[in-house]
């Protein structure tokens, strides 16, 4: 009787190890522990980069302290685009969303947003009033009074995720990379939405 307890014990010993083994080389350095990656990821990778040269850049920038004064506020904001403009004097559309990054882009926008399914998704788009003809440069100030009209969560999931400070907004038809908090134009990709 306890010599088939004991071999009931053996084999379900054998089993943990044989499984704790398993799950030590699948977790080991080197071996992929997600899926392969889409014909997405290396543009979106290169993006990640130039968004992170970007912020680099921007640190540079003096930080000053914080404050709730409105008026100090602005004054900041403008003082920060300023810096930023100088340290950036160069910088033109397609910096950032080069074409390749753009044709990318292009293609989950698109997809998002034609279709059966995407008429929540343009809902989101279409809330507020309707945008002004505007003409936005790299560098230029993200329109003052245009309503920062909401990316919708399906398109959101499927771009890269960005920084604190920055954000993706949709300007008419445009979809624009701003540095939130010195309400900057980064750069844009003109005619992106359908």
């Amino acid at each position: 009787m306890y010599g088939g307890h004991k071999m009931r014990i053996g084999r379900y010993a054998e089993v943990l190890i044989l499984g704790a083994g398993i799950f030590l080389i699948s977790a080991a350095p080197g071996y992929p522990q997600k899926a392969a990656p889409t014909a997405e990821n290396p543009t979106f990778g290169d993006f990640s980069q130039r968004v992170a040269q970007y912020l680099k850049l921007r640190k540079a920038a003096p930080q000053e302290r914080t404050t709730k004064k409105q008026e100090e506020i602005r004054d900041r904001r403008r003082a920060l685009a300023q810096t930023i403009r100088q340290t950036r004097a160069e910088a033109k559309q397609g910096d950032i969303f080069t074409p390749e990054i753009s044709e990318q882009f292009l293609r989950v926008i698109r997809s998002t947003l034609q279709g059966p399914n995407t008429s929540n998704a343009r809902k989101t788009i279409r809330q507020g009033d309707p945008v002004p003809t505007v003409h936005l440069s790299v560098n230029g100030a993200y329109p003052e009074g245009l309503p920062r009209t909401t990316v919708p969560p399906t398109l959101l999931l499927r771009l890269p995720e960005l920084p604190e400070r920055l954000a993706y907004r949709i300007v008419g038809h445009d979809f624009v990379l701003e540095d939130t908090e010195a309400r900057l134009v980064i750069d844009f990709i003109p005619g992106a939405l359908p």
